[in-house]
């Protein structure tokens, strides 16, 4: 009799509209899940957990050396375009305030949502203060940029966020 009683409800359009909803539902989350754990979010860092526990543990560490820090400025052309080369240039100077004429500059992008596009070029010098390179950014989008020089036994970094346009 029971059975009966159940065959009789599942004829009833509601209870079956009730229970695909819940079905497509539960489907959609268990997909969504199995996506996540296959395909975790990129990180700029990789060290981004423990950057973050050290970051007040080094505040008196910072503002020392933020007196004997240097002033990095990163610039480049507004509206860049993907596949585009533009000129990157990075002006340094010292914590004296004097043009830094030599060290070593590297620029590295980062693609927040997808680490295999992410890239690295180094900048020459083309004046006192002043790196330079071509820079090209394979698809448009956010890009991060860390600057970083290596210059007197000192190295010092600028961080930037652009948007390259398609």
């Amino acid at each position: 009799m029971l059975s009966e009683q159940v065959k009789q409800d599942l004829k009833n359009p509601w209870l079956r509209t009730i229970l695909g909803t819940v079905a497509v539902v539960v489907a959609v989350n268990i997909v969504f899940i199995t996506y996540a754990f296959i395909s975790p979010p990129n990180l700029v860092v990789k060290d981004y957990y423990e950057q973050g526990k050290n970051y007040f543990h080094d505040k008196d560490a910072r503002q020392k050396a933020s007196a004997a820090a240097w002033r990095l400025q990163l610039l480049l052309p507004d509206g860049m375009q993907a596949n585009s080369p533009a000129t990157c240039r990075l002006y340094v100077m010292d914590h004296q305030g004097k043009p830094l004429s030599s060290g070593s500059v590297h620029v590295s992008a980062y693609r927040p949502n997808d680490a295999s596009y992410d890239f690295s070029i180094e900048l020459k010098a083309v004046d006192a203060g002043t790196f330079a390179a071509p820079i090209s950014f394979p698809l448009p989008g956010n890009w991060d940029l860390i600057a970083r020089i290596d210059a007197d036994g000192q190295r010092f970094d600028t961080a930037q966020r652009i948007f390259v346009d398609k």
